[in-house]
């Protein structure tokens, strides 16, 4: 198959977005074509990586799309570690977009959220795909352009900080992984820029500078983390829940968060390599970083009263997981970092979605709110359970699989700091499971009403008190827009969990390739 396959999926959702802007700019009436057209655009760009992907990653597909100098290059190739990730944005993004249409339903300028919405999804391909560092930091930073209109979306005084805070943090992180670029293609030995397995550095003259390009590559561990939400570069993150939910999902589950942690992941294992990082000074800086950030982020999450910002400090938490698996730098390490990539974004995209449901058709946005939503959109807390009792890594579930080989990991790594992370994992999981369970609890066993608000009284408290019960007697599941893809999330939950060999063969072999 020419490897032509591997720019389409990249710029197809880019030209596409832009070419809603031109054309459906100043014109926001609304209809079912175009969320037909926008849905089978999503959904031809899946096929296409589908295309790509049933071509094959032995050999590593490359294309060259154009040359800047020497080794700088643009280039798209795919191999196993980039297919984990353009499969699992494929899988995600068509069910996203199909979410997004209800929930957009009574929202103005949805012409313009779409075009930006459609054109993320070529520009996180694009980092999937991404060839070498060059190719990856270009996209990369596209990402921060192209979602920062997403952010502000809302034009709310909140949103506006948000977006503020998230393009400062963004810039600052993107310089930092700017450096560790310039480093690594200085001293790459291979003649190339090129991801390599094992990483690209020329050994005799790296380890002749080695303090220097350890420092670097801290630098860049933090730079690249910023997105991955890694303390104390985490605050863009909870501000960015006043985004749309559609948003949010994508920021704290797919493309922005996941990208962050992709990028780290491809620059200690094929940039730097772990021959080089193992056993020094760096390896400890960054594994002690993630491990705060994993206690940090799910303490915070059990403090946070509102919803979407609890999910948020949940994902600050989550992310380290990855990151954590990172810096254990040993083939098992790696394979436990991609897992819980691919799982936390199931886990997670599910329970955004659930809050998004609710406050759709609800507008609760609070914990407190919630008291008796459980009988009321039965299916939706459902899959807020399954989504739930995952994250907290009870058996036979996703979460369960990815936290057992993180801790696999560390006991074969057996550096003391390894076996700490053990208990940082123990300790975010009887967070994560207060921090859960109280929604649920509330949800399923509300806490009974004050009778003077339920029986009718002639008060102005009681008559509003009943104005408040009515509306909320009309609360009910959304359509199948937004419920096919909670059902589908909550059963990939269900089948990884019971059935996660196919999945960890693959990340194994990928593991073994690179660490």
């Amino acid at each position: 198959m020419s490897e032509i396959i591997l720019a389409l999926p990249v710029f197809f959702p880019i030209i596409s977005g832009l070419a809603m802007l031109l054309c459906w700019s100043g014109r926001e009436e609304w209809s079912r074509k175009r969320e037909l057209l926008i849905e089978g655009l999503v959904i031809t760009n899946s096929l296409l990586v589908a295309a790509a992907l049933m071509g094959g990653v032995e050999g590593g597909r490359r294309l060259v799309v154009f040359r800047l100098y020497s080794v700088l290059t643009v280039m798209f190739k795919l191999d196993r570690m980039g297919s984990v990730f353009a499969g699992l944005v494929a899988f995600l993004w068509p069910l996203a977009t199909l979410y997004s249409f209800e929930y957009m339903e009574h929202e103005k300028r949805k012409s313009t959220f779409f075009a930006f919405y459609t054109m993320t999804y070529g520009i996180t391909m694009g980092i999937a795909l991404a060839g070498n560092l060059v190719t990856l930091y270009l996209f990369y930073e596209m990402l921060t352009l192209v979602t920062l209109p997403l952010v502000l979306f809302p034009l709310t005084i909140e949103a506006v900080r948000a977006a503020r805070t998230y393009l400062y943090y963004s810039i600052g992180g993107a310089a930092f992984a700017f450096l560790g670029m310039i480093f690594v293609l200085g001293f790459s030995g291979v003649g190339t820029s090129e991801f390599m397995a094992g990483g690209m550095l020329d050994m005799a003259r790296a380890m002749e500078n080695k303090q220097v390009l350890l420092f670097i590559y801290v630098l860049a561990f933090f730079g690249f983390g910023v997105k991955a939400a890694l303390f104390p570069c985490y605050k863009w993150l909870p501000k960015a829940a006043v985004a749309p939910t559609p948003v949010t999902a994508l920021l704290h589950a797919v493309a922005v968060v996941k990208s962050g942690a992709f990028a780290i992941l491809r620059l200690t294992y094929f940039s730097y390599g772990t021959e080089f990082l193992r056993g020094t000074w760096a390896q400890w800086v960054v594994m002690a970083a993630a491990l705060f950030t994993i206690a940090f982020g799910s303490t915070m999450a059990v403090r946070e009263v509102h919803w979407k910002r609890r999910l948020a400090y949940s994902t600050v938490s989550n992310l380290s997981y990855i990151l954590f698996g990172a810096t254990v730098m040993s083939p098992l390490g790696l394979a436990a970092g991609l897992s819980h990539l691919v799982i936390h974004a199931f886990m997670k995209i599910c329970a955004f979605f659930c809050a998004g449901a609710v406050m759709h058709k609800s507008g609760k946005t609070y914990i407190y709110e919630l008291d008796g939503m459980g009988k009321k959109m039965p299916v939706t807390f459902g899959c807020l359970t399954v989504a739930s009792l995952s994250l907290m890594g009870i058996p036979l579930f996703a979460g369960f699989i990815s936290k057992w080989n993180l801790a696999g990991a560390a006991f074969e790594d057996g550096s003391v700091l390894s076996f700490a992370g053990v208990g940082v994992i123990l300790y975010s999981a009887l967070m994560t499971g207060i921090y859960m369970m109280t929604v649920l609890v509330r949800a399923y066993f509300p806490r009974r009403q004050d009778p003077d608000m339920t029986t009718g009284g002639a008060s102005a408290g009681a008559a509003s008190g009943l104005k408040v019960l009515a509306e909320e007697n009309h609360v009910t599941d959304p359509s199948y827009k937004m419920l096919l893809p909670l059902l589908v999330f909550s059963a990939a939950i269900l089948l990884i969990g019971l059935h996660p060999a196919p999945l960890m063969e693959f990340l194994t072999m990928i593991g073994g390739e690179a660490g």
